[in-house]
């Protein structure tokens, strides 16, 4: 298969490997139908983040269809389309079941201290092989996929890999009540879902700080109050 590999920082290829196969009862196997870019990505290619280890696969954003099921994934079946959560956890140790996911005991490989597994990451995240591939390999599938319901499009599903939750949980922390009065510093992609996370949650005006027009744009779209900080003086 085709798969977009980290060789060295600036180095990135688009090369020829191995499919992926199941290596433990809890694995699935998925074709990749839709996957995107973050911005950490270009934290690897750009070497603002250590030990990458060569030959990984990037990406952490995807949604697909199941093709195969390890023996202990009982939750989906080959033919489910589903969107991959970009962090892996099992779902059932303490902070998993606390609801913190990305905190998960058992899915990084160097053990519970050593904190996050997410896909296509380095050293200290696994690494798990990641989604920028025509198929990848998915552990603890039955907590770390999501049915898609019908009607659901690849394009509106994929959102809810990292880039809406990122945002949502942002607002979480932001503890954004209904009336409030909200500052988003930052209007790309990340900063977007912050306006609309805070307006479902009830936000009575949501300011839009950026220099972009076409951002500031999209967020008046939304119905924010865009400022230009670049016009302010």
């Amino acid at each position: 298969m085709k798969a977009l590999v980290w060789h060295g920082v600036g180095n990135i290829q688009l090369d020829n490997v191995a499919d992926p196969q199941i290596e433990q009862p809890g694995d699935a196997v998925i074709r990749i139908t839709a996957s995107a870019i973050c911005g950490t990505d270009l934290h690897f290619i750009r070497g603002t983040f250590s030990d990458m280890q060569p030959g990984t696969i990037l990406g952490h954003e995807a949604v697909g269809i199941v093709e195969q099921v390890g023996d202990k994934v009982r939750n989906f079946s080959p033919g489910d389309r589903v969107v991959v959560c970009s962090t892996v956890s099992c779902g059932v140790c303490p902070p998993c079941r606390a609801g913190h996911t990305a905190q998960c005991d058992n899915a990084n490989p160097n053990g519970p201290e050593a904190g996050t597994c997410f896909f296509g990451g380095p050293k200290a995240t696994g690494p798990v092989n990641g989604l920028q591939a025509e198929k990848a390999r998915i552990p603890y599938a039955a907590n770390t996929l999501v049915k898609i319901p019908d009607g659901v499009t690849d394009e509106q599903a994929i959102l809810i890999s990292d880039i809406f939750p990122t945002a949502w949980f942002g607002a979480e922390l932001a503890d954004i009540t209904r009336g409030d009065i909200v500052v988003v510093f930052g209007c790309g992609p990340v900063g977007q879902f912050a306006i609309a996370s805070a307006l479902l949650m009830g936000a009575a005006r949501v300011i839009a700080v950026d220099c972009h027009e076409d951002r500031l744009a999209m967020a008046r779209r939304q119905g924010a109050f865009p400022i230009n900080f670049e016009r302010l003086c």
